[in-house]
């Protein structure tokens, strides 16, 4: 895991100074069974750790009423009802351009990647009203679990100060997991390209320690 941590943030770095943005692509929208109610069945986490004795559950739901569970020991996870091993977790507003500008991008990417990939947005800061989430969405083709629950704000605490980030911290910031893990964060909009490089690197069987 160290040596993908490491080449993963090499890969960061130089998208973050050179990748453009893609254009968008029309593609089938993420697969959830039990239509409209709740996400599919998961498998089960890789063990969380033990340094983190009282582990944090958040509610998350979105517009079309889908609900699930986060549990977090630390910045390791449980995701219940999400059967893709990898998850990626981002915390943006709508009122802020740059989280805007990244929903295209994000719905994109569920879509490029819906067997290994959940995508989950937590919705901050936000007035809209589930017809105006709706409406977003819409306009920025961007179909993906976007979650409207209370939780949100007292989640988006929890894992900025398992981060160090502070009060003042960046959005949109995007957190990365495979099998409950906590893989590393990126502060700020980045363009899809890179986004999909990362994703195509966890696909990745893991490399075993001789």
């Amino acid at each position: 895991m160290m040596r993908t941590v490491v080449y993963l943030n090499t890969i960061l770095v130089l998208f973050l100074l050179l990748a453009g943005c893609g254009q968008e692509n029309k593609e089938k929208a993420p697969r959830y069974e039990n239509n409209r109610t709740e996400l599919p069945s998961s498998q089960p986490s890789v063990p969380i750790s033990d340094l983190h004795p009282h582990p944090r559950t958040f509610h998350i739901r979105d517009i079309d009423n889908r609900k699930t569970l986060l549990e977090f020991q630390g910045m390791n996870g449980t995701f219940r009802r999400i059967r893709q091993p990898i998850v990626i977790l981002t915390l943006l507003s709508d009122r802020c351009a740059p989280c805007r500008g990244m929903l295209p991008y994000l719905g994109r990417l569920q879509r490029s990647n819906d067997d290994d990939l959940f995508l989950i947005g937590i919705l901050l800061k936000s007035d809209l009203d589930p017809t105006g989430v709706r409406r977003l969405m819409r306009h920025y083709e961007s179909n993906f679990f976007l979650s409207i629950h209370p939780d949100n704000e007292t989640l988006a605490r929890y894992l900025t100060r398992q981060l160090n980030l502070g009060e003042n911290y960046p959005l949109p910031l995007t957190l990365i997991f495979k099998n409950g893990k906590y893989v590393m964060n990126i502060q700020g909009a980045v363009p899809y390209e890179m986004l999909q490089t990362l994703v195509d690197q966890l696909k990745k069987p893991q490399e075993k320690k001789e």
